[in-house]
């Protein structure tokens, strides 16, 4: 026996959106709803596709707000590392790195300053 015909309601396209923004997969959602998956796709595809972004957008405005009008460090630390690309490690190996160069450097100055005395 065939399912009755599906209308969509802006309830039911809210539950679409909020179950995919929270990374509820679509076979699941069809079931909470109560319909077949293809039937989901075919009513819901503008909704399965945007949920994701749109939380995510909700989210990163939060955060910029914290991190710009709250003055939260936290926020701000978080924001320029995945944002800004700042990384903590790089730095060190910057850093361990630049004394690495500057010990050979200094190690050269030394033989050449050996081999300077010893033609005196």
């Amino acid at each position: 026996m065939p399912f009755p015909a599906h209308i969509p309601t802006d309830l039911t396209r809210a539950e679409v959106s909020a179950l995919r923004s929270f990374g509820i997969k679509h076979d699941d959602i069809a079931k909470y709803i109560g319909i077949d998956p293809t039937t989901l796709v075919k009513y819901y595809q503008y909704e399965l596709d945007t949920a994701v972004t749109k939380a995510n957008a909700q989210v990163a405005q939060r955060l910029f707000n914290k991190a710009t009008q709250q003055d939260d460090l936290q926020a701000q630390i978080f924001w320029l590392k995945t944002r800004g690309r700042w990384r903590t490690a790089d730095k060190e190996a910057e850093v361990e790195t630049n004394n690495e160069t500057l010990t050979k450097i200094r190690e050269m100055v030394n033989d050449l300053n050996k081999m300077n005395t010893s033609d005196i």
